[in-house]
């Protein structure tokens, strides 16, 4: 008797992203590969435009494969697709009405809404506006994590809902502009504004610069997606919550192996994926507030935070004050301390760095302005209540 040499069955998905999100959604398959090199016996097929040299590969209600990896899916091709005993994973927190529900792997939306506080708030900032769109399920858990974060720090919270996708495609471009320059123009300055994503970013930007309104010294504008071309083009550049990509490609494709290796297909469970963390660009990078010195000071700390472990006498003598004036101005415009201050950014970058890039604790140490790898571990644990190496395995 011989072994079965055969190799193991290949399982054919399909992966179906829109048009719009290539800017951010190309990280999707650095994850599927990731976990199909593992032990996933995938072979893939996708609609990547080719200039006719290739064939189109089309994925609507007729797709014949085992499994698919869809962002977003009409009633009509659910069924379908449920009818066939066909896998599916959905990438989006949105779901067709009347049709089917399939297992879900997201971005977990509000814990966006917070980490968008937590970055604007750091500029110093009392008043903070989401730009939303109701319809949407991801945009309205955002405002939810936004809303709820807002309360948290003692801000002043506002929101401009567009309906995007109530305006018709030949028309959108004016109707957009057109219903955002009123409420636009009437939030208070400074303001710290976070868009539903980051094509909203960029129509918000354009505005702010028909109405006058300086971007970011007046207005600092965040974004979600952190949309290579988007981001990059924009003038100023955008800041934005990077979509994790790697991580959603990767457990989607673990998903669909396990539904594909067992005699169910049913399951509508939902697992969200934190953000990835904020990529800061010109758009949130300075803004004035109404005491000069706090914004010299804030300007300072920002600088040299990322480099140096600069103390608040520091900051200061280089803005030409004494410690106890500077510490009443913080406490009169931001509620907390320098000290405060340089703390939760020094954690914030260093937390930045841990979770982004693969630098030893020395490098870190030698780069950011730290003694060594012990003070990093001293540091984040008495911050976090984590380990360094749990803050990388992104550990709850």
């Amino acid at each position: 008797m011989t072994d079965d040499l055969s190799p193991p069955r290949r399982f054919r998905v399909g992966v179906r992203l829109p048009e719009w999100s290539t800017g951010f959604s190309f990280r999707i398959f650095a994850g599927l590969t990731d976990f199909q090199r593992q032990s996933a016996p995938f072979q893939l097929f996708f609609n990547q435009p080719s200039g006719g040299d290739l064939p189109a590969t089309v994925i609507d209600e007729s797709w014949d494969g085992d499994g698919l990896i869809v962002f977003r899916y009409t009633a009509e091709e659910g069924r379908a697709w449920k009818a066939r005993g066909v896998a599916v994973v959905n990438l989006s927190a949105e779901t067709p009405e009347g049709g089917p529900v399939f297992p879900r792997v997201t971005l977990d939306n509000g814990k966006v809404g917070a980490m968008a506080v937590e970055h604007l708030a750091a500029l110093g900032l009392r008043d903070f506006c989401y730009i939303h769109e109701s319809t949407r399920s991801y945009s309205e858990s955002r405002w939810k994590g936004f809303e709820s974060a807002v309360k948290t720090v003692g801000g002043r919270c506002h929101r401009i809902d567009i309906p995007v996708s109530s305006f018709p495609e030949d028309i959108r471009v004016r109707r957009i502009r057109e219903t955002l320059r009123g409420p636009l123009s009437k939030l208070p300055r400074p303001c710290g504004i976070f868009t539903k994503d980051d094509i909203a970013a960029v129509w918000t930007i354009t505005t702010l610069a028909d109405l006058g309104i300086r971007c970011p010294e007046e207005m600092p504008v965040l974004g979600v997606d952190d949309d290579v071309v988007f981001c990059h083009t924009t003038q100023p550049p955008l800041s934005s919550i990077s979509y994790p990509g790697r991580h959603i490609g990767f457990e989607s494709a673990k998903l669909l192996h396990r539904l594909l290796a067992s005699e169910t297909r049913r399951g509508d469970g939902h697992l969200q994926i934190p953000p990835a963390g904020v990529v800061s660009r010109e758009s949130t990078r300075h803004v004035i507030l109404k005491d000069a010195v706090v914004t010299k000071a804030l300007a300072v700390i920002r600088r040299e935070v990322p480099r140096t472990n600069i103390q608040v006498a520091e900051v200061a003598r280089l803005c030409g004050v004494s410690r106890e004036l500077l510490r009443q101005r913080f406490q009169e415009q931001l509620g907390e301390s320098p000290k405060d201050e340089i703390k939760r950014l020094r954690l914030r970058h260093l937390m930045e760095v841990l979770t982004t890039t693969d630098w030893t604790l020395e490098a870190i140490a030698e780069n950011c302005g730290y003694s060594g790898a012990e003070e990093i571990c001293r540091f984040i644990k008495r911050n976090t209540g984590k380990t360094t190496g749990e803050i990388r395995r992104g550990v709850e």
